[in-house]
């Protein structure tokens, strides 16, 4: 039988128990901002000394790696691929997990994730039209306009991929299994930023450059709501049985 524990009337917790859950969040804290700060040292890195070369070692060593793969048939599955990184896909999917989150009665969980993918598509809508990069020329595809630096779809692809992340990092499934389907997560924002490539429509420093925003701004996020909501990780919601392949256990931040 499932025991809800309100704020105010749980019961002492141990200090084995207290000490632990410190630990566990400084150790989050330390890596979050060390993860920060690595990621915005490389996005000035990349800015200052890469795109505003027209051409660079790795933009071409990637255009000449993808080249003798381009075939109508890889062109029909790159672009099969880049959908999920368009708001046909993303929309409706942020929307059945944020409807997931408030049914769990998981507020502060829903707001992360809105606050994240909002705030990170807003920053590569202003990225944009800031360093005016124009597009690789001879597409595979038609219908991509606007400048390309930081690639759109990619950043959509990687968001995506750090809320699910978030989410299954605070299940309760077994630790193997969360490493093996976080290989899989991770892979699906990498292949949609390489199908920008092959397409032709990105160059890969767009796609490099959508990874470093997305890890610096989520690492942002996450120590400001770990900061203000620290207080409540020790109160804990079940959530769904882990048999069922569902989240079973996250800790719950709402009254």
């Amino acid at each position: 039988m499932r025991k809800k524990i309100r704020n105010g009337s749980s019961p002492g917790l141990k200090l084995k128990e207290i000490l632990t859950t410190v630990r566990i969040f400084s150790f989050e804290f330390m890596a979050l901002f060390n993860l920060l700060v690595f990621s915005l040292l490389l996005f000035y890195f990349l800015v200052h000394y890469v795109i505003h070369e027209k051409q660079n070692a790795i933009d071409n060593a990637a255009f000449l790696i993808l080249r003798p793969y381009i075939s109508e048939t890889h062109t029909r599955i790159a672009r099969i691929v880049t959908f999920f990184g368009t708001g046909s896909f993303l929309i409706p999917s942020y929307l059945l997990i944020l409807f997931f989150l408030l049914r769990k009665k998981l507020n502060y969980y829903a707001m992360l994730v809105t606050a994240m993918v909002m705030s990170n598509l807003l920053l590569g809508w202003i990225l944009k039209p800031l360093f005016h990069r124009p597009r690789p020329g001879f597409p595979l595809i038609g219908g991509a306009g606007g400048y390309s630096f930081p690639s759109g779809h990619a950043l959509g692809g990687f968001i995506f991929s750090g809320v699910m992340l978030v989410l299954l990092w605070k299940s309760r499934i077994s630790i193997y299994l969360k490493w093996v389907i976080s290989f899989f997560i991770s892979s699906f924002g990498i292949i949609i930023g390489l199908s920008r490539i092959y397409l032709h429509v990105h160059y890969a420093t767009d796609v490099i450059g959508s990874l470093f925003i997305t890890l610096a701004w989520f690492s942002l996020f996450y120590i400001f709501f770990r900061l203000m909501y620290k207080h409540k990780l020790y109160e804990k919601h079940e959530l769904n049985d882990p048999i069922k392949g569902m989240i079973s256990e996250t800790y719950q931040f709402d009254n």
